[in-house]
């Protein structure tokens, strides 16, 4: 059975940084070695994200030849919950609608690993991701670097809790928090 991972940046704010690090040579190669064939890339809709894609592809031939792994990427889509419910892994900017769509996912769900986007200034998402990962719903590679990334492929093979059904990511938050007493 084909393995495939989903990479998603968003639609809101381009994070060309995340589709760099996904073509670099040693995740690619790690990629490879946890049985990945199939390779989604989601870039964003700005022309200057589809350039970065392009260019990544173009520069990685060798190695994504070398993996024999399938890459192809898309600018947006307006079916996100069927990408990510055929991934088996998927590997997000840290927002929390795509967090949401990935955790509710029907099963089998697809494995998640966020990475925040540092371009943004409030660091929100990196707060969501930490809260997320502390309740052992994802894991979070807490920066775009290779060993962040790497470290999280490493814990990809432990048991992850459920979200409870219909709950908003506040209330979940809050909840673990001790704010909320019951969900």
């Amino acid at each position: 059975m084909p393995c495939k991972v989903l990479v998603t940046t968003g639609a809101t704010y381009p994070f060309d940084g995340l589709v760099k690090l996904v073509f670099t040579q040693r995740v690619l190669k790690a990629l490879s070695n946890l049985g990945v064939t199939h390779l989604r890339i989601q870039y964003g809709k700005t022309p200057k994200s589809r350039i970065v894609y392009e260019n990544c592809v173009e520069n990685c031939q060798t190695v994504i030849q070398s993996t024999g792994i399938n890459v192809n990427g898309f600018g947006m889509t307006e079916d996100m919950a069927t990408e990510i419910r055929s991934s088996w892994l998927v590997i997000s900017h840290a927002g929390t609608g795509t967090i949401l769509d990935t955790l509710r996912s029907p099963s089998p769900k697809p494995r998640l690993i966020v990475v925040p986007n540092a371009i943004l200034m409030d660091g929100h998402q990196a707060e969501v991701a930490a809260a997320m990962e502390d309740m052992n719903c994802l894991l979070y590679a807490k920066s775009a670097t290779e060993d962040s990334i790497i470290s999280a492929f490493d814990k990809l093979d432990r048991q992850f809790a459920e979200l409870p059904e219909k709950k908003s990511l506040a209330d979940l938050i809050n909840y673990e928090a001790g704010v909320l007493r019951q969900l």
